[in-house]
């Protein structure tokens, strides 16, 4: 079946050529500098130093923690390291972060993590033993050093007043040094393998836990890609609800950063990019569609955070409720009927996307998904057409994404200008969006510079919690 010129129309909107995609590369190359040199609100990518200055080398040895707070998640884990060669041994325990301690106040919220810490150490006999700590905080910060970072404002559901503008390594580690000397007692933790409440009642534990660094998810990336991948791995990206990168830098490039000053005596330095802000001064609106800006203009923030709302987990199901609610305005889709659910925003999530573009083969395969989706959310007209448009939008999007990912990439390639290099990559969309991986390093494979003779693209099979830990352990190696 030949699709709607209309439907075609919109798909080309969609692609962005490879034209399109070198600007957008060498667009980021610009900006990347500016963002070294004078940093923000000048340039749209921040470029923020994390102080951290090296990432780990295999070498490494102990065990470790780690702590990841998303939302309503809290991960610890405890990772065993027993040098090169050697296969480290993860332990992990998840628990749930409850509403009212999303908006309670910091000594509560980080007295409840701390509580979690020490039943989990509790339960490795650990609670005696000296272990150094790295704790992944994904919100916007402002590092004062690897283990100090000042929360400028929160996200992901967090409003706790009293945190903000405060160190959270500080916070955290005196929350830690607090426990050591009292007796802790009804704590609630929720691990969500059991959905329940469990009462820890620990009399007068002495916990030996240091914060030896504070860092964002791709920051963790970083160092679980490098150990895992080896030293040519310096950039990592996690392409999850957002879209960032981190990358290993020279300090002798970080013109707005004062080394002495910092008493920062390293010759290089991971730097977090937070690319999610590019666009907000225009620089996108040459490949943004009437959809794009009508997703922008529904959400939180505003003519914010662009990058994401082409690329992230989190926009991508709403790009394409918006556009299939256009068509349906228009009369192409559902039998000339207008469904009220695809008029309501947030009600075609993301996995929706992944559920369609997994089927395969057959063209009964193909439709299976998108018929049970669409009975799902009691659409009562749909046909063969339906399906097909659904699905080639779902397509377009995933493929456009991965396209300007891409091309993200390849500007910090060209930034970094070494003939060998490995891009880890972790977060949702590149480890459940069919195909997603395989697309991006097609696209990629047309725009990286030609200085680089040798690449990959490789997705880790360790997550930013693992970094975490490998960090502190580096950090405690390095005497920080």
């Amino acid at each position: 079946m030949d699709l709607p010129s209309r439907v075609r129309e919109i798909l080309e909107q969609l692609h962005v050529s490879k034209d399109k995609l070198e600007v957008i590369r060498d667009k980021m190359v610009g900006e990347f500098q500016r963002g070294l040199d004078v940093g923000r609100p000048v340039a749209s990518i921040a470029m923020l130093p994390t102080y951290v200055p090296a990432l780990p080398d295999g070498s490494e040895a102990g065990k470790y923690l780690a702590l990841d707070l998303s939302g309503k998640n809290l991960r610890i884990m405890l990772l065993e390291l027993h040098g090169r060669g050697v296969t480290p041994v993860v332990h992990t325990r998840n628990f749930v972060v409850c509403n009212d301690l999303m908006v309670a106040t910091g000594s509560q919220l980080f007295d409840f993590i701390v509580c979690c810490v020490t039943k989990f150490l509790s339960e490795y006999q650990l609670l005696n033993e000296r272990l150094s700590l790295g704790f992944v905080f994904s919100y916007p910060c402002e590092m004062k050093s690897i283990r100090n970072a000042n929360l400028l404002w929160w996200t992901k559901g967090f409003n706790v007043q009293d945190c903000l503008n405060r160190d959270v390594g500080d916070l955290l580690q005196d929350a830690l040094d607090r426990h050591g000397v009292r007796e802790l007692s009804i704590c609630m933790c929720v691990p969500l393998s059991l959905s329940l409440s469990c009462v820890a009642s620990l009399a007068f534990v002495l916990l030996k836990v240091t914060v030896k660094a504070v860092m964002n998810d791709t920051v963790g990336q970083l160092a679980a890609s490098s150990y895992i991948n080896g030293a040519d791995c310096v950039i990592a990206v996690v392409i999850g609800y957002g879209c960032n990168a981190s990358y290993l830098e020279e300090v002798a490039n970080i013109k707005k950063f004062d080394a002495s000053e910092a008493n920062y005596h390293f010759p290089n330095m991971v730097i977090d990019t937070e690319w999610e802000e590019f666009g907000r001064d225009g620089e996108l609106d040459f490949i943004r569609t009437p959809f794009d800006i009508e997703v922008d203009h529904n959400s939180v923030h505003k003519g914010k955070q662009i990058i994401d709302k082409l690329t992230g987990a989190y926009f991508l199901g709403e790009l394409v409720r918006v556009i299939i609610d256009q068509l349906a305005v228009e009369g192409l889709m559902f039998g000339g009927d207008r469904p009220e659910l695809f008029t309501l925003p947030d009600t075609f999530p993301t996995k929706y996307i992944a559920e369609i573009l997994s089927g395969d083969g057959e063209d009964e395969s193909k439709t299976k998904s998108i018929r049970r989706i669409l009975e799902e959310l009691r659409i009562p007209i749909h046909a063969p057409m339906d399906y097909i448009i659904i699905r080639d939008i779902c397509s377009a999007v995933a493929s456009r994404s991965a396209s300007i990912v891409a091309a993200a990439i390849a500007a910090l390639m060209k930034r970094i200008r070494r003939p060998k290099l490995i891009i880890g990559v972790g977060g949702a969309l590149n480890s459940f969006l069919p195909n997603y991986h395989d697309m991006l390093k097609a696209q990629l494979n047309d725009l990286v510079p030609p200085d680089v003779s040798e690449w990959d693209v490789l997705t880790s099979e360790y997550g930013s919690c693992q970094g975490a830990a490998l960090i502190a352990a580096t950090a405690e190696k390095m005497h920080l």
